[in-house]
């Protein structure tokens, strides 16, 4: 079952790509690892984790994908080879383990935060630490061997190397000791689990805290208020729909407004039913097994608390459709397989776990053979709704086909001058300004992007990812030169070439139109800045970067021996012309 997992995933991830902060994560790697570039945070997250694969695969050379890819199939391999083994720790060696298994496996719930390879260097830790801190935790106490605790603490503290959310970890592993390791009332089984598990409950909270602190402190909130009229919008939409139909193998269908990435979008009908599903399960449980409740406290705490984080981060800014985005749900799909087990499984060696009521309320069953068909139609509902959300990331990943065209353009014609351009809204948004620049994404691919700020060959890269020449969208240009077919003649003596108008102080690119009578290297002055040109003989053109406010051009240095003609100069912002 992990292998066909696997082999889906690669399916999925092949003729995938980067998107969005994932090109952010390559370009803040830098050429040797160090303790303040692991710490540093990146969008209101501390993942050292995360920042030590980027750097693997920023300095591992040519096909980055494939690299980044292969990390995220390791990654994910691992989580799945701790599902398997936490289950078994929990409920032993018996056939409806596979069935939990596959519930983990096939969920759509884990895809967004798995294609999305920035989301996934926080969630595949993440769940690989859900899964082998729980695992180690209950046979820590089953057997109380020391190393049992230490693996924990360490599974943990992976966790939180890669997102701050492993903190859940610890309440998820007190509400399971609470629930199965401890008999009484509520107080009575909290005063035996601090005594008992004093050494534990000393370091949860002692490095727990100290990360809090330290995550507080070091790291720049992303919201400073949670708005009132985004509590319950969100509520419905991440616990009422996301979460409702997620569980139960769905959502079926996506919203592909913003590709490659899509929400959950079941239809409203989907989400009664689904809703009807899962009460019907809890009753089915309860009137037939007994300790059932406990498990299901677990999954609504900690599903709670995934709905907090997003409310007081990501919904004061984006609104209540971050509810929609399995991302923040990916693990609450390892929880889930647990929590099943919980109920409908006695747990292995522990007689407080669930078990058959002596006199069930309900005697009625269904055969294995409609546990089999329901089982099935969950799992393969799981992978429907997996695939659906693959396809934009093959067909409709605007960075994929932006770069590609770019990068396999540039190396079939080798190194070419280009203009630092800001990459289209869909590639990148605005609002990421200076990181959607050209000359900090296309280096990260190749090598022959040149971003000079004086070229006498400019090319610019067109909207659908093609380099081509650069010609000037005008906003002031020289007038007609007083020197007839000559324009502005500049000899030995140096001359001042004057604009229609001055322009404003602002980052341009000045095209230079000439034709020089001899090979030579002359001086351009503008703005306060001076370039050194070297002309060619014949007409030409130079273009220059200028910043600031332009109103005069002075040419000086023409050899004694040759003259020069300006006959225009162009200021403005560069665009695609003709073809290389």
């Amino acid at each position: 079952m992990i292998v066909a997992h696997l082999g889906f995933l690669a399916w999925a991830l092949s003729p995938s790509w980067f998107y969005l902060d994932d090109f952010f994560l390559i370009g803040d790697a830098p050429s040797g690892l160090s303790l303040s570039y692991l710490l540093e945070p990146h969008d209101s997250q501390l993942m050292s984790f995360g920042r030590a694969v980027a750097w693997f695969v920023a300095t591992a050379g040519g096909g980055h994908w494939s690299v980044a890819a292969a990390l995220t199939l390791a990654l994910q391999a691992a989580a799945s080879a701790a599902c398997a083994w936490a289950l078994v720790t929990l409920f032993g060696v018996r056939g409806w383990v596979l069935a939990l298994l596959g519930v983990y496996l096939s969920s759509a719930m884990t895809m967004s935060a798995t294609m999305w390879w920035a989301a996934s260097l926080n969630a595949l830790p993440l769940q690989i630490a859900v899964f082998c801190s729980v695992g180690c935790w209950f046979r820590y106490q089953r057997t109380r061997r020391v190393r049992w605790l230490l693996l924990t603490l360490l599974a943990i503290a992976f966790g939180l190397s890669a997102y701050v959310k492993a903190l859940f970890l610890i309440p998820l592993l007190g509400g399971m000791t609470l629930a199965y390791f401890a008999d009484g009332g509520l107080g009575q089984r909290v005063a035996t689990v601090v005594r008992r598990d004093r050494v534990a409950v000393g370091a949860a909270v002692a490095g727990g805290g100290a990360y809090l602190a330290y995550y507080l402190v070091n790291t720049p909130r992303l919201a400073s208020d949670v708005p009132a009229d985004v509590v319950g919008p969100l509520a419905e939409r991440m616990l009422g729909e996301a979460l409702s139909v997620g569980l139960l193998g769905g959502p079926w269908r996506w919203n592909g407004e913003n590709p490659p990435v899509g929400l959950a979008d079941a239809p409203d009908a989907v989400v009664s039913l689904a809703w009807v599903v899962l009460i019907a399960l809890a009753v089915f449980f309860a009137l037939r097994r007994e300790r059932t409740g406990r498990a299901w406290a677990l999954l609504i705490g900690y599903a709670l608390a995934s709905f907090l984080m997003v409310l007081v981060t990501r919904a004061p800014i984006v609104g209540s459709i971050a509810g929609l985005e399995y991302r923040y749900l990916s693990d609450v799909a390892c929880v889930w397989p647990i929590v099943l087990g919980l109920v409908a499984l006695p747990l292995d060696a522990n007689p407080r776990g669930s078990s058959p009521r002596p006199d069930p309320l309900l005697r009625v069953a269904p055969t294995p053979l409609v546990a089999g068909v329901a089982l099935t139609a969950l799992l393969v509902s799981g992978v429907v709704s997996s695939s659906l959300y693959v396809g934009p990331w093959h067909d409709d990943n605007d960075a994929d086909q932006y770069f590609h065209a770019a990068t396999s353009t540039l190396r079939d014609t080798g190194p070419i001058d280009l203009a630092d351009q800001v990459v289209p809204d869909r590639v990148i948004p605005g609002y990421q300004f200076p990181r959607n620049r050209l000359a900090e994404l296309l280096p990260l691919f190749v090598d022959e992007a040149r971003f000079p700020d004086m070229s006498g060959d400019l090319a610019v890269i067109d909207d659908s990812g093609t380099p081509r020449r650069a010609t000037i969208d005008v906003a002031v240009k020289t007038p007609p030169g007083p020197d007839g077919d000559c324009g502005n003649r500049v000899d030995a003596t140096g001359g001042i070439i004057r604009l229609d108008a001055p322009t404003i102080d602002y980052p341009w690119w000045v095209r230079v139109g000439y034709l020089s009578f001899a090979e030579d290297v002359i001086a351009i002055d503008m703005a306060g800045q001076s370039f050194t040109v070297p002309v060619r003989r014949g007409l030409h053109s130079t273009f220059l970067r200028v910043d600031g406010i332009i109103s005069t051009i002075r040419v000086t240095g023409v050899a004694p021996d040759n003259a020069v003609c300006v006959d225009v100069v162009e200021i403005g912002e560069p665009e695609p012309g003709g073809p290389l």
